[in-house]
């Protein structure tokens, strides 16, 4: 898995808001997250310890970048190193060039579930239109 892709248009949804809602996902699921908000949308990553931790690699972290305007937006959801400390300068790749910033993971039903879960959530809200 690379990385996983949808597009949104039309939809007027509070970027920052969504990107907020996402990071309360998985922290309803105990994940640890972070999260940075940007000009150009927000950059959220969330992990897990223990056995977790070795299923999505040493350093691995569920990466989801928020992208785009309110009418017209992109969520991508892969997996790649935990960032120590976000800022815009170190983030900036995974806007520019995200399919080198993301990294293989070996495949895994719980990531699968993790995932799929995920979407399921972002499109409620989508739905819902936050503002």
């Amino acid at each position: 898995m690379k990385y996983a892709m949808r597009e949104y248009i039309g939809k007027n949804v509070n970027i920052s808001k969504l990107a907020d809602a996402i990071e309360d996902f998985f922290k309803e699921e105990n994940f640890k997250t972070q999260i940075l908000h940007l000009s150009k949308g927000a950059f959220i990553q969330a992990r897990k310890g223990g056995i977790f931790r070795s299923i999505l690699a040493r350093d691995g972290a569920f990466t989801i970048t928020v992208e785009g305007t309110p009418l017209s937006f992109k969520i991508r959801i892969g997996v790649s190193k935990w960032n120590d400390s976000p800022d815009e300068t170190s983030v900036e790749p995974v806007f520019s060039k995200p399919m080198l910033a993301y990294e293989d993971i070996q495949e895994s039903l719980w990531s699968y579930e993790i995932e799929h879960h995920l979407w399921h959530y972002v499109e409620t809200q989508v739905e819902l239109g936050i503002q």
